[in-house]
């Protein structure tokens, strides 16, 4: 998994999911800003990863190669999440404030919520990218044998 593409998918789905929850808020008055919205970009960077993958290799990948994914995707979670917290709190002092005001225990309960979302989700939406990749592939080469 090439990490700096994963890190570059994460950090603009994130941005894209950002700015569609602002968008509708604003427009729609419909106020999505959750923590399940929080983990979208999560789900589609494995997706796409898997895509990657199955586009690279031509098959599914191996349990061995999904479950060493989602470790590798878990980590940069976790290492981006502290800029992301730190550029975040910049333009809202009320969450420096409350983040200010965490203890360790609090902190250690938050990255163990982080690892138990984001492993089992990377692991399964990476089969589930490359699964639909397969698909379409199939799909494509059944439509150009039936055109010749």
């Amino acid at each position: 998994m090439p990490i700096l593409r994963y890190g570059l998918i994460l950090i603009l789905t994130g941005l894209v999911v950002s700015g569609l929850v602002l968008a509708l808020e604003r427009w729609a008055g419909v106020d999505l800003a959750s923590v399940g919205i929080a983990a979208v970009p999560v789900f589609m960077t494995a997706m796409i990863e898997g895509q990657f993958f199955c586009k690279r290799s031509l098959r599914l990948p191996a349990r061995a190669e999904a479950l060493r994914f989602a470790a590798m995707a878990t980590a940069l979670n976790l290492m981006l999440l502290g800029p992301a917290l730190v550029l975040i709190s910049l333009g809202d002092p009320a969450l420096m404030a409350l983040l200010r005001g965490f203890d360790a225990v609090l902190w250690s309960v938050i990255l163990g919520l982080v690892v138990l979302i984001t492993f089992p989700a990377s692991y399964l939406f990476y089969g589930q990218g490359a699964r639909s990749q397969l698909r379409a592939l199939e799909r494509q080469k059944a439509r150009g044998q039936g055109t010749k």
